[in-house]
């Protein structure tokens, strides 16, 4: 049974993997926990004062162990991309998938065990602690090297910025040492031109008010517009239809009338032939007329 441990030490900036093949050593790291620390003094007289700090692990299928998950044995949960055991290339943007995942309690199935060193021992260790690897490159934005060389805001983080020396080549001019371009970096140029930003949007925004107050204007001017010819029309249409009613009553009056003269005609053409008829004496009939002759 073995266990490979990944030792950190973030102060030289090394790194190293220990192989441990004897179990017994390994029975005091079960039932530990990712974040918790412990003392490495089971491990040999090589750790013997070296305080650990377990980070993390993968077990002897390569799934890895997840903060969080009360468990020595593998689980599946349901996870977000980019969180640990669901990577974030993978997927759809908000997708969520069932993936299996270790638990953060240290087991017997675990073969590599991440561990960052908290404080060192009495002996060296051979390629952790007797090494020192210095970053490469400085920071590059400008509140981290404030932080790094405890600068105020007063100071000019231009003069603190870390330069790489490159490595002159033959037959070529001396190069100048590259620095990085500080990020976040506030200076008078930046300030004037948030001054000027700001003063165009102040700008736009007067500009706006002033043109919706004019457009405003505008659409009461037009309703009263609209409104006046809409009473107009109104006044129109209601002289229209009382020409057009004074004009049916007159049509109506006028048909009666005619109705009235041709009745009183036709009454007094039937009066003036009855009084013709009774003029004349009538025809006696029966007995009386026999008896006269």
């Amino acid at each position: 049974m073995t266990m490979k441990m990944n030792i950190s030490y973030p102060a030289n900036g090394s790194q190293k993997l220990i192989q441990i093949e004897d179990e017994k050593k390994l029975l005091p790291l079960y039932d530990k926990r990712i974040a918790q620390e412990f003392e490495a003094d089971f491990l040999g007289d090589q750790f013997k004062g070296y305080i650990f700090k377990i980070t993390g692990g993968i077990d002897k299928q390569g799934f890895p162990m997840k903060q969080g998950v009360m468990a020595n044995s593998r689980v599946k949960l349901l996870l977000a991309r980019g969180t640990v055991g669901y990577q974030a290339w993978r997927g759809r943007k908000g997708e969520k998938r069932r993936k299996s995942i270790r638990g953060c309690i240290v087991g017997a199935d675990i073969s590599v065990l991440n561990l960052s060193l908290v404080q060192k021992g009495e002996n060296d260790i051979e390629g952790l602690t007797d090494v020192s690897n210095p970053r490469r490159l400085g920071p590059k934005r400008a509140s981290k090297i404030r932080k790094l060389f405890n600068l105020g805001k007063e100071d000019d983080v231009r003069k603190y910025v870390i330069k790489r020396v490159l490595a002159e080549k033959e037959g070529k001019k001396k190069r100048r040492p590259k620095a990085p371009k500080i990020q976040r970096l506030v200076t008078p140029v930046h300030l004037q031109r948030h001054r000027r930003k700001r003063a165009q949007l102040k700008l736009r925004h007067a500009r706006s008010l002033a043109d919706r107050t004019q457009y405003r204007r505008l659409l009461l001017q037009r309703r009263e517009q609209s409104r006046g010819a809409f009473k107009v029309r109104q006044e129109r249409q209601k002289s229209a239809a009382l020409k057009f009613i004074k004009l049916k009553l007159q049509q109506e009056m006028a048909t009666r009338l005619a109705a009235k003269r041709a009745l009183e005609a036709a009454q007094t053409k039937k009066g003036g032939k009855s009084a013709g008829k009774s003029s004349a004496k009538p025809k006696p009939k029966g007995k009386a007329a026999g008896k006269k002759k």
